[in-house]
């Protein structure tokens, strides 16, 4: 009997494939759902978002743009009962600072000397905001959702500051903000819109890029920051404010400042800022857990954690949340 020598052929080749696999079947690695193909183009946030707690969890922020503005509104308590915090007593006149990015961390905007007041009346001044109180009127609290349309900042008779911004650390453009502050005698809401420079709603800190080869990181965001005196104030606060900040460091010389620090990216999605501390040794955390983890491994050349496959990102692609994520290895079939 003649012996067909494709048939022999065929059966060799099968029978080497198993050796060099060690007859690995589906059984040794059924299908799994985490599983997925890495390609051109795809991308990865740059940060893990998930529920603050304790005092970074203290400040509700929230952020919209319309026709190229920004809208953003926030809220926390007059007194949080955190030592980290700084306390807003009704009826006492107090100096804050804002500063304001288009895309970037070095490059800032902003206004150093804002007087906060408690009146219901419009001061005629650019660096004079008058915190507007709600219960006094029969207002109900703005719900912070970044859309400002709450009657209790649009039915006529909360007063608004523009502020006149100018560089602070380089130029981004900026030249004003609209701010308005209001109290219900338990906790301080402010809304504060400004025009971006460039139109543009940057959200991507850092955003994971895969070229089909390697992973790299780029992408800044809009950032939003407010500093308040604490009882350790710099020397010279209610006459410099933001003034006694180094443009460049991003804290005061000496003293220390109650700092609420809200991002598009990293913070705005779950409708947070991040409560934080500007001291002369640097910006330091509050007690408890922030909003954002950085999703980065030195000792590794990809995202640590990406989305899981099988779950349907509930606050879009641009957004990893913790609970929604898993490990970039366990994406890879063996």
């Amino acid at each position: 009997m003649r012996t067909n020598p494709l048939l022999v052929a065929s059966l060799a080749l099968a029978i080497l494939a198993a050796l060099l696999t060690g007859g690995c079947t589906d059984k040794d690695y059924p299908v799994s759902p985490v599983w997925r193909t890495w390609k051109n183009g795809d991308t990865v946030p740059g940060y893990v978002l998930m529920q603050p707690s304790g005092s970074r969890g203290n400040v509700r922020a929230k952020g919209q743009m319309w026709d190229n503005f920004w809208a953003l509104e926030l809220g926390s308590y007059l007194n949080s009962g955190n030592e980290d915090d700084h306390v807003f007593t009704v009826g006492q006149e107090m100096v804050m600072a804002l500063y304001i990015s288009d895309a970037s961390d070095s490059i800032w905007n902003g206004q150093h000397v804002i007087h906060l007041v408690w009146s219901d009346t419009d001061y005629d001044s650019p660096d004079t905001v008058s915190v507007y109180d709600l219960v006094a009127n029969g207002k109900p609290a703005p719900t912070i959702d970044g859309d400002g349309s709450d009657e209790a900042w649009t039915f006529g008779g909360m007063p608004e500051t523009q502020l006149e911004i100018a560089g602070v650390s380089g130029d981004n453009g900026l030249r004003e903000a609209y701010l308005m502050a209001a109290h219900d005698g338990v906790r301080i809401y402010f809304k504060l819109a400004w025009p971006d420079p460039t139109g543009i709603e940057d959200k991507e800190k850092d955003m994971w890029h895969f070229d089909g080869q390697a992973w790299a990181q780029q992408g800044e965001e809009d950032i939003a920051m407010f500093f308040f005196p604490t009882e350790q104030a710099p020397i010279d606060w209610d006459f410099l404010g933001g003034a006694t900040i180094d443009p460049e460091q991003g804290h005061p010389a000496d003293g220390t400042l109650n700092v609420w620090a809200w991002g598009a990216g990293r913070t705005n999605p779950l409708g947070r800022a991040d409560d934080l501390l500007a001291t002369e040794t640097g910006i330091q955390v509050d007690d408890g857990s922030g909003v954002a983890s950085f999703n980065y491994d030195p000792e590794k050349s990809y995202p640590p954690h990406v989305q899981h496959p099988a779950i349907e990102p509930s606050l879009g692609e641009k957004v990893l949340l913790a609970w929604e994520a898993v490990r970039y290895e366990d994406t890879i079939k063996p």
